[in-house]
């Protein structure tokens, strides 16, 4: 009796493992098409071993701040719209304008947005036919005859549009780059990663389609909560753009980086 009296005071004695806190799912949107190097492929399927560098800076946060994030790929604009909607928490990558506020949260410091905490910088280029007249000096287009080509739901929509030029909204980068191809477009205004990773993709479609320097402009990307979400958790999203900021001055995160280059 003794020795098992001993016995389950041992047991009882054994300390206990802390219960580990459920984690908070987070559900994140972000564009169907490849931009190479910060989210690789097409599909729902995410492929972990080299999914893309933005990919891996959010599972980094996830440890730092015991959350999960689950995410889901959607055609640009009906992303912005499940955010609006509340359907979703968040996207990225989202260029800032005074318009989308309506639809999400941005960083904000003293009530102006906070570019420290963007979660990428990248530039918009004009595409064209290596035939084509279209010039851009860095200030103005010259020798425009014919509609420029943007994705629809870009922030470089309203950018061109506010310069008088003639758009053409279009449903990818693949079908623009084609469109210029055909002359029924006279430039492509795009991402400089996507459209290069189309034009590497298809090297003999798209041989002739060139590149205009300088850039159109070089724009912070961010991610945006819905206002529901920052609602409910304002402290966790100040915790999520404070620890972006964090992990992309860290040594860690230029590894990262130096595995896509």
């Amino acid at each position: 009796m003794m020795k098992m009296f001993v016995l389950i005071l041992m047991v009882f004695s054994l300390p206990v493992p802390a219960v580990e806190m459920d984690k908070k799912k987070i559900t994140l949107v972000y564009e169907v098409m490849p931009n190479p190097p910060f989210y690789l492929g097409e599909g729902p399927a995410i492929d972990w071993q080299k999914p893309g560098v933005t990919l891996e800076l959010l599972k980094l946060l996830e440890n730092k701040l015991n959350i999960q994030f689950e995410f889901k790929r959607r055609p640009w604009a009906r992303g912005m719209r499940e955010v609006k909607a509340n359907v979703v928490d968040g996207i990225f990558h989202a260029t800032f304008s005074e318009e989308r506020l309506l639809s999400g949260v941005y960083p904000m410091k003293n009530s102006k947005l906070d570019s420290s905490r963007a979660i990428v910088h990248q530039s918009y280029f004009l595409y064209k036919h290596k035939d084509a007249s279209i010039q851009w000096d860095g200030k103005s287009f010259t020798k425009i005859n014919g509609s420029i080509g943007v994705v629809r739901g870009y922030v470089v929509v309203g950018y061109l549009k506010e310069m008088g030029i003639a758009v053409k909204e279009i449903n990818s980068q693949l079908s623009g780059l084609r469109m210029l191809n055909a002359g029924r477009i006279v430039g492509l205004a795009d991402i400089e990663t996507v459209s290069d990773f189309q034009i590497k993709t298809h090297p003999n479609e798209f041989k002739d389609i060139v590149k205009v320097y300088p850039p159109l402009n070089q724009i912070p990307y961010y991610l945006v909560f819905s206002h529901k979400f920052v609602l409910e958790n304002p402290d966790l999203t100040e915790a999520i753009w404070n620890t972006i900021k964090e992990i992309k001055s860290s040594p860690q995160y230029e590894q990262i980086v130096e595995k896509y280059l």
